[in-house]
């Protein structure tokens, strides 16, 4: 039963499923979602979204390293 509750809490995440909606469903029916397709597209799509977040992150890291090499190099001409 617990199993069955937490298929459905999965269910009502990752789909358009209401809660209600995903607890009168049967185990058979759930799993069958997470076994298809469309799951398996909704997770690429997701893969590809957190790759692409963290390509951002990298390259803003590499922009704020670049900030703090010019703010040691201002630094260091204005002790002259």
């Amino acid at each position: 039963m617990e199993n069955q509750r937490l298929l459905a809490h999965s269910l009502a995440l990752y789909s358009s499923t209401s809660l209600p909606d995903a607890l009168r469903m049967t185990h058979s029916e759930a799993e069958t979602f997470f076994e298809g397709k469309a799951y398996a597209d909704w997770r690429k799509g997701r893969e590809q979204e957190l790759k692409l977040q963290a390509a951002v992150n990298d390259r803003l890291n590499g922009v704020i390293r670049a900030c703090g090499a010019i703010v040691k190099t201002v630094a260091s001409l204005g002790r002259r």
